[in-house]
C-alpha cells in the first residue's frame, strides 16, 4: 500500500546457489517457471540448485507501507555468507514452495525441513519460531503467493544431467 515504483521482491539471486540437502531424489528434475525460464534444479543426489536471477522476498509475510517494508525479520548479517542468516534458508525454501505443485519429488514438510537446517547453518538463533512458523502457517502464505503471481510452472525431468 502506498509504495510506488517498487518492485515485487527484496532479493534477486546474482549467482546460482546450490545446497546439499542429503535428501535422495527419485530423477534429476529441472523446473521452470510460466515463462519457460528454468528456475530450480533438484538432482538425485539430494543436491537443490536455485539459478542465477529468481527473486523472493526472504522471510515471509512482508508488507509495504509507504515505501518502508516491514514484516518477518531476516536476522543480522552472518560472518559465513555475509548474507542476512535467513537469506538461503528463505531463497530454498521460497524456491521450492513455488514448485510444490509442479512436480516436485518433495513434501512441504520437506522443503520446511530444509529451512530450519539452512538456519542451523548459520547459526540463526530463532530458527525453532521461524520453522514452527512456516508449519503452522507457511501453507497459507504459500497459497496467497500462488494465487497473487500467477505461478504455473513445470517440472522435467532431465536426462543426463
Amino acid at each position: 500500500m502506498f509504495c510506488s515504483q517498487s518492485v515485487r521482491w527484496l532479493y534477486r539471486l546474482e549467482s546460482s546457489f546450490s545446497w546439499d540437502s542429503d535428501q535422495s531424489i527419485p530423477e534429476d528434475m529441472a523446473f521452470r517457471d510460466r515463462r519457460g525460464r528454468v528456475r530450480l534444479v533438484v538432482e538425485q543426489s539430494g543436491r537443490i540448485t536455485v539459478m542465477r536471477g529468481y527473486s523472493w522476498n526472504g522471510c515471509s509475510p512482508k508488507f509495504c507501507f509507504f515505501d518502508v517494508v516491514a514484516g518477518t525479520p531476516e536476522g543480522v548479517v552472518s560472518t559465513l555468507t555475509g548474507r542476512p542468516k535467513t537469506y538461503y534458508a528463505s531463497l530454498v525454501h521460497d524456491a521450492l514452495y513455488q514448485f510444490l505443485r509442479d512436480g516436485l519429488p518433495l513434501r512441504r514438510r520437506d522443503a520446511d525441513r530444509f529451512f530450519l537446517g539452512l538456519m542451523a547453518e548459520t547459526r540463526f538463533a530463532p530458527r525453532w519460531l521461524y520453522w514452527l512458523a512456516v508449519r503452522l502457517g507457511g501453507w497459507f502464505v504459500w497459497y496467497g503467493k500462488r494465487r497473487a503471481r500467477h505461478w504455473r510452472g513445470r517440472g522435467d525431468v532431465i536426462a543426463g544431467w
